[in-house]
């Protein structure tokens, strides 16, 4: 069910090695023993230790109340859903419908999603089940599958709503639904890189199956945390109304270059043990149009201006590390503001890459060596959640984990407005520490700035440096474009 790490020639595959018990694959363990190409390294363990789980060897995962003998029939429901067609959204009917709130819009809203996340999330279940045997069997990837398979069945049984304690309820089951999925992001990666490592699953299908993963999680995250915040806006200002360039709760005006000192300001914090000058370390400068603003989802925002920057403050100090009491040469951040878009480029002195490692850097396929020590990296990042919440119950039917906060916006990008809220995937990637590295921010970037009509690329002169170049649509000028059908 899992892929090997190791480069070692494999004896055996065991197929049904998918029933060890859960706890073995704990991420407090290295990522070698998450896996199941069975090689002389695993021989070599003790063999008592590997006979005790013999009686656990099957076809399905003992961790797991939906992949089981029964699941290729209940699985007819799920190919109803699949063959639907999502309703297009765009940002401009989620603006109009928000102006002006009234309980009659409130419902409206509520059973738009209800109907809506059975459809997108069936889609994406189907997938998964046609991946390639040695892809689909994946402990990240099966993770996944339990925890949308769980919020489909959870979203199909919702009755209609038809009043304002309906809808309370239901925000209720999207804002634990939606605190669950925090761990897909990590373990969608996680399940890119053991793919990596198997060298059997073509880069391109990886890329485009990766693309469309992620893009059908941020249209369907909008819609959920668009919902909630709506709900949320009509509980404290029943009557309010949006300005004309309101295009919805989740995106807040973003003034480019304060949110570019912001994550610099983490950039550097999480870079201290590897250089612990921080007067020392590059400086931004920015110019051109510094009082830039537009609309824009922070957390993405800062996603992008994070790993960007991440890229460049290490290519910098690794070249010119000899250089421990000067101040390093400064990263250039030159701001275009035209009328439908925003280009930054990104100027560093880091010594740059090779033209061949640069058609590298957008891919989520990496060579073996590396997609181990990433997958490593990554069950050491602080504060990175990796498991569901779903508690499973001993007659097999799926408990949610409460919270005594009713405050829906917690579990959504407009929670960071509270200081008490749990920090997203987003985030705890912003600020892992340097030796943690990862190898996908680029080609995540490059999704996130696509999703929202943006563009990603880089030029690289080797020897000297690169420029990084990010194109972000005010989306004001977009929000009749159909952007949230990618389901």
């Amino acid at each position: 069910m899992m892929l090997k790490t190791s480069g070692k020639s494999c004896r055996k595959i065991v197929p049904g090695i998918y029933n060890f018990p859960r706890s073995k694959f704990s991420t407090k363990q290295s990522p070698i023993t998450s896996h199941s190409y069975i090689d002389d390294d695993f021989l070599s363990l003790n063999k008592e230790e590997i006979a005790s789980h013999v009686q656990d060897l099957g076809p399905y995962p003992s961790y797991s109340n939906i992949l089981n003998q029964h699941h290729f029939y209940q699985n007819e429901v799920l190919m109803k859903y699949s063959r639907k067609d999502p309703h297009p959204v765009s940002l401009r009917q989620l603006a109009g419908f928000g102006k002006k709130l009234s309980k009659q819009k409130i419902v409206h809203s509520a059973n738009f999603v209800r109907l809506e996340l059975p459809i997108r999330l069936a889609m994406r279940i189907r997938d998964l089940q046609t991946l390639p045997f040695g892809i689909a069997n994946n402990f990240h990837l099966g993770q996944i599958y339990e925890s949308y398979y769980h919020s489909f069945n959870a979203f199909r049984k919702i009755p209609p709503i038809n009043t304002l304690e309906d809808n309370d309820r239901f925000c209720e089951t999207l804002s634990f639904l939606l605190d669950d999925h925090i761990f897909n992001l990590s373990h969608l990666m996680m399940g890119a890189l053991e793919v990596s490592i198997l060298t059997n699953f073509p880069r391109e299908e990886l890329d485009k199956f990766m693309s469309t993963m992620i893009r059908s999680r941020i249209s369907r995250r909008v819609i959920v945390e668009e919902h909630l915040s709506m709900t949320e806006n009509y509980r404290s200002s029943p009557n309010s109304s949006k300005p004309p360039d309101y295009i919805g709760e989740l995106f807040q005006t973003c003034k480019a270059s304060d949110n570019f000192q912001e994550v610099g300001d983490l950039i550097k914090n999480s870079m201290l043990e590897f250089y612990p000058n921080k007067e020392n370390m590059p400086d931004l400068e920015i110019e051109g149009d510094v009082d830039t603003s537009f609309p824009f989802m922070v957390p993405h925002l800062h996603y992008l201006f994070g790993e960007i920057l991440r890229n460049s403050y290490e290519a910098v100090i690794n070249t010119h590390k000899e250089k421990t009491s000067r101040k390093l040469p400064p990263i250039k951040i030159t701001i275009i503001d035209s009328k439908k878009h925003v280009l930054f480029r990104i100027s560093d002195q880091g010594g740059g890459m090779t033209h061949d490692k640069l058609s590298d850097v957008w891919s989520f396929g990496k060579g073996s060596e590396f997609a181990r020590r990433s997958l490593a990296n990554f069950h050491r990042i602080p504060g990175l959640q990796l498991y569901s919440n779903l508690e499973v119950t001993a007659a097999g039917s799926s408990v949610i984990k409460t919270s005594e906060n009713d405050n829906f916006l917690e579990q959504t990008s407009l929670g960071n407005i509270s200081p008490k809220t749990k920090k997203s995937t987003l985030d705890s990637l912003i600020i892992r520490p340097h030796e943690y590295k990862l190898g996908l921010g680029l080609p995540m970037c490059k999704i996130y700035a696509d999703y929202w009509n943006g563009n990603l690329s880089m030029n690289s002169l080797e020897g000297y440096g690169s420029d990084t170049c990010l194109t972000l649509s005010k989306l004001g000028f977009h929000s009749n474009v159909i952007q949230l059908d990618r389901a």
